[in-house]
Order: structure tokens, then C-alpha cells, then sequence
């Protein structure tokens, strides 16, 4: 079996520090999946349609969305109206389950909130940015 291709949903202006951990993961050969960082350059636009684009094939190459869960998951964000949903990592918890990826919601405290896409839906949990754990959620997730 081909090594899962993972994606990195988080807030870039509260959680880029967890993302970049994650992305040291790479590094490490003891690892049994590929990090896809490729956090689209479209972000930077202010045209939403141009970052759904980007946002989109980043989730389309991955086989798992791994959402960072931090403090401001629900905050409302400006253009939610023409986002669609309440910010930019619910629409992409949405898009991700209309592509039929797999969801590992890593939460980065223990009262750290589910993402309001992600409510009653299919998905691993985790609590605390830890690679032993995440790697078990990839094993639970592509197990089954």
C-alpha cells in the first residue's frame, strides 16, 4: 500500500508554529506517511474563488485532512459570507468530506473545540501535537 499523503488544515495567523512542527515530521525516516504542505500561494489573494481553487487541489492530492484544532478554530472570519462557512479551516473540514478524505482532528489542548464542519461527522481525535499519536490515527484510519 502506497504511504498516505497527509494534508495540514490550521490557522495561519494562531497556528503556523504547530504546522511548522509538523512539517519537520518529513524529516524523520521513522515515519509512515508524506506530509502535503503546499499552503497555497492563492492565500495571500483576497479573490475567494482563486483560494478555494488552491485550498482545493491541496485537499484533492491528500488521502487524510489533519485539522489543527487551537483556539480560534469557530472564530468567525471576515469573509465567511463568501467563504461559506464560518472561516477558512471549516470550509476546508467541508470540502474534505465532500471529497471522501479521511479526518484527524488534532487538538492542541484538551478543551480545544471541534470544528463546526466536522460536528457529528466520521473522524480520528487527538489531543496534544504528538507524532506517536497522530501516526496511530494514520494506522487507525487506513486500517479500516
Amino acid at each position: 500500500m502506497a504511504r498516505p499523503k497527509v494534508c495540514i488544515s490550521f490557522d495561519y495567523e494562531n497556528d503556523k508554529y504547530s504546522r511548522n512542527a509538523i512539517r519537520l515530521w518529513n524529516n524523520n525516516k521513522y515515519i509512515d506517511f508524506d506530509i502535503i504542505d503546499k499552503t497555497p500561494s492563492e492565500i495571500d489573494a483576497y479573490n475567494i474563488s482563486r483560494i478555494k481553487a488552491g485550498l482545493t487541489t491541496k485537499i484533492n492530492e491528500s488521502n487524510i485532512l489533519l485539522v489543527i484544532s487551537g483556539d480560534y478554530i469557530n472564530a468567525p472570519h471576515r469573509d465567511r459570507n463568501e467563504i461559506g462557512c464560518i472561516n477558512w479551516q471549516n470550509w476546508e473540514c467541508r470540502k474534505a468530506l465532500e471529497l471522501n478524505k479521511k479526518i484527524i482532528l488534532v487538538k492542541l489542548k484538551s478543551s480545544s473545540l471541534i470544528p463546526e464542519e466536522l460536528l457529528g461527522e466520521k473522524r480520528e481525535d487527538v489531543v496534544g501535537l504528538e507524532l506517536d499519536k497522530v501516526n496511530n490515527a494514520i494506522s487507525n484510519l487506513t486500517v479500516h
